[in-house]
């Protein structure tokens, strides 16, 4: 589409080329959009591709509020609302009941009619929370449902949606996608969502970027991811993990492609603890040997508790003991404390009670430098380690404070570059790069210096296929070189394939520490923890529950029972389950 229709539109862009001033090439190339009234768009394509770039010119936030070079012509609606990725970036008050007063307040609706609408939109978000609320105090999940509850206090025509699920748990993700949904033939909805099951079956139409910020398809979405598989696949975008098949087509066909590969990645998983898997799927036997366990634990958590000012317990009396080149997982559902055991252990933060030890030495004996010369940390959102003007010296400023020769800089902080797909802007200010640009580069600065151990906090939100991928493997390369991985993550595919150790923290406390392969197999905990199963294990649960079905009913149901561990048992404790 050239040209926009001789019909004014409702929203619109004809030509736009946005190029920001640090840049030698547009991120948007003569681009032509146009969405109808209560249409539901999905913005898709590779990190860094302009989408973002896109959506903020379509909501006015280029050029009015981001310098940019801008040309071509916007048509918009006057009222619009912008969902972002992090919820904190567009709070401006104290309390939940304020900040929602505030969209209230811009609209000019008078004080004795507020309380109503704060409590519907409140409402129709399922944002169940005192109105006195701190927003501080709030999770992920009831951060962003906050957020679309201001959204709708405005009463926008268009709603643009940024990655609103991507810093968020499986059961939080679900929720506002729901919200969204419901929104559906109400308001405009132009989004990007790397996470598609549960989008791409509702939206009207996909937009297809390249890596060059060029739109090179649009249609309804199966002719969008059926037409152009390949180009998606060499992009490295992300593709749903079930849609369009459905549950009883899978189960009621004989070697479904789909389930094949889902049975081969269970068998891998299994064979990876020494376990083997009956023909149905049933866990036979597993090996309790732990290839790292070792005399002497690089990092220990003893009896660790931490309380806030105000008196709130994030958890307490957690005892973790971590042996060289393990790669442990920290699950749980927002607002756990998933991060902030992170810090503990990185040493950012000091236990209520207890303490932490690395390498046999507490974490108040060590000297900073050389606590850190040991132990790295890639912090959940990039801008928060940035202090370098440059993306080179950024990646290098590790060499530099150990004191290593220039060459070894140039040649070590280039070849990270170069891996991390980031040399040709070595020399840009790292605040300027687009969010999976940002997250690439936070992670090959903390790389360089090859410490024991690595701290990461959702390292992979946000990315796309092909930069989770390359991040992995980095990853992946270290903790076969004998770097001790510990990683805050809500992916449970990434923890199902790479993680060899799970801690799940929740309700104030350690509830599972054991191999993944066992974790997913318990329902009933991954509820407790706001989890869902990799798509693998839900296959082996409905498959299970299918055939007893078939062989008699509520009865055989209940005979199949113990072949998920933990499922329904009286016997599950509530404290540590330990594999």
């Amino acid at each position: 589409m050239n040209t926009l229709t001789s019909k004014t539109p409702f929203l619109a862009s004809e030509g736009v080329s946005v190029q920001f001033f640090d840049r030698d090439t547009p991120v948007l190339r003569e681009m032509n959009v146009e969405i109808a009234k209560n249409e539901a768009v999905l913005l898709l394509g590779p990190s860094g591709s302009g989408k973002s770039t896109l959506l903020q010119v379509l909501s006015g936030i280029i050029p009015r509020s981001i310098e940019a070079w801008f040309k071509g012509t916007v048509i918009r609606p006057e009222r619009v609302g912008v969902m972002f990725q992090d919820p904190d970036a567009q709070f401006c008050m104290l309390t939940v009941e304020d900040e929602i007063a505030f969209s209230l307040e811009n609209r000019l609706v008078p004080r004795a009619q507020m309380r109503g609408i704060i409590e519907q939109v409140m409402r129709d978000v399922r944002l169940e929370v005192p109105l006195t609320t701190p927003i501080r105090e709030l999770s992920g999940g009831l951060k962003q449902r906050l957020a679309l509850a201001c959204l709708l206090a405005l009463e926008p025509e268009v709603l643009f949606v940024d990655e609103p699920t991507a810093q968020l748990d499986p059961l939080n993700t679900q929720l506002v996608i729901e919200d969204l949904r419901r929104l559906k033939g109400q308001k405009t909805l132009v989004m990007i969502e790397h996470k598609l099951d549960g989008v791409v079956e509702w939206v009207d139409r996909v937009l297809l970027f390249n890596a060059t910020g060029q739109l090179v398809a649009q249609g309804n979405p199966r002719e969008i991811l059926r037409d152009h598989a390949q180009m998606i696949r060499e992009y490295g975008i992300w593709q749903p993990k079930l849609w369009p098949v459905t549950w009883d087509e899978m189960l009621a066909t004989v070697k479904h492609p789909l389930a094949d590969r889902l049975e081969h990645q269970l068998a891998v998983q299994a064979n990876s603890i020494g376990a083997t898997l009956a023909s149905d799927g049933k866990l036979l036997e597993q090996t309790q040997s732990d290839p790292h366990v070792s005399k002497a634990p690089i990092l220990e958590v003893r009896e660790a508790s931490l309380r806030y000012k105000n008196g709130h317990v994030v958890w307490q009396g957690l005892n973790v003991s971590v042996q060289p080149g393990e790669w442990v997982a920290i699950l749980g559902p927002n607002g756990a404390g998933k991060s902030t055991f992170l810090k503990l252990v990185g040493g950012l933060i000091e236990p209520t009670k207890g303490q932490v030890q690395v390498k046999g030495k507490t974490l108040s004996r060590y000297r900073t430098p050389e606590l850190y010369d040991t132990v790295g940390f890639v912090f959940q959102n990039p801008e928060h380690q940035f202090i370098a003007d440059t993306v080179f010296e950024e990646v290098a400023f590790g060499g530099k404070v150990a004191g290593w020769a220039q060459e070894r800089i140039e040649q070590e902080s280039v070849q990270l570059l170069t891996d991390f797909r980031l040399l040709d802007l070595r020399d840009k200010n790292p605040f300027t790069l687009s969010q999976g640009q940002k997250r690439r580069l936070s992670v090959a600065g903390m790389l360089l210096k090859r410490q024991e151990v690595l701290l990461l906090d959702e390292p992979t939100f946000g990315q796309d296929a092909a930069t989770t991928a390359e991040l992995l493997q980095r990853m992946q390369e270290r903790n076969e070189a004998g770097t001790t991985i510990l990683m805050a993550t809500h992916d449970v595919e990434l923890v199902a394939e790479y993680a060899t150790r799970v801690l799940v923290i929740g309700e104030g406390k350690l509830l599972y520490d054991g191999r993944p392969h066992a974790l997913f197999q318990q329902p009933d905990l991954l509820q407790r923890a706001s989890l869902t199963a990799p798509l693998a294990y839900e296959y082996q649960l409905r498959r299970r529950e299918q055939a007893a079905k078939d062989q008699g009913g509520h009865d055989s149901a209940k005979h199949e029972e113990p072949a998920l561990v933990g499922r329904n048992s009286s016997e599950q404790k509530e404290g540590d389950l330990r594999v």
